[in-house]
Order: C-alpha cells, then sequence, then structure tokens
C-alpha cells in the first residue's frame, strides 16, 4: 500500500528520475569492469534521454510503465551491495568483542604473568 501511496504521490518527472538511478545503481550487478559498465550507462541513458520530448500525459505514463516493468523483469537476482553496507560482505566482519569477553580471569592473568617472565 505505501509504494502505492508513494507512486500517485510522487511527480511523472520523479518517478522517471528514480527509476533512472535505480536502473543505473542496479545495472553494476550485471558488470563489474568499469569501461564496460561505463558503455551500459552511456546507453541507459540514450534511452532515456529518446522519450525525453513526449510531452502527451497519457504516451509518458505508458512508457514509464512499460520501464518500470522492464526493470522488475530484468534485475539481477543478487544485486551488488557495497562491501561495508549493510548486508555487504564486511558488514560486521570484525567488530570488536564485549569488554567482558576480553576480561582475563585471575588464573589466566597469572599464567600471562608466567610467561611473560618464560621469555
Amino acid at each position: 500500500q505505501f509504494a502505492i501511496f508513494m507512486a500517485a504521490a510522487l511527480s511523472h518527472t520523479q518517478r522517471v528520475l528514480r527509476l533512472y538511478r535505480k536502473a543505473l545503481q542496479h545495472s553494476k550487478s550485471w558488470e563489474f569492469d568499469r569501461d564496460l559498465w561505463r558503455e551500459q550507462a552511456v546507453a541507459l541513458r540514450a534511452r532515456f534521454d529518446a522519450n525525453r520530448n513526449v510531452h502527451d500525459r497519457a504516451q509518458a505514463a505508458k512508457l514509464l510503465a512499460e520501464a518500470e516493468a522492464e526493470f522488475e523483469r530484468e534485475k539481477h537476482p543478487d544485486p551488488y551491495k557495497p562491501p561495508t553496507a549493510v548486508d555487504g560482505t564486511k558488514w560486521e566482519r570484525n567488530i570488536p568483542p564485549p569488554p567482558s569477553a576480553t576480561k582475563l580471569r585471575p588464573e589466566e592473568a597469572s599464567w600471562l604473568n608466567d610467561k611473560r617472565f618464560w621469555s
């Protein structure tokens, strides 16, 4: 329901810009090489620019609906996430342990002190 409300609340231009940005970011999931991705980005921009001067509201709405449907149909099943982003490959990988885990018990402290004197 919220998505339907937001779609109705946004202007056509805002919806087009959000779709373009989402498609541009999502295209990184398909191509990791920056040069090849740049070619795809230029082609994507050309597709959006081809319909830039459509002023008929009905035709513009139809084009946007088709583009949104194409995006949903063609999107990557496992989109790329930056490593440090939430759910990225490095998210919370090396978080520090809680202080209670690093506190030494008395017998561990005495063992550590004895080991220091060995060397």
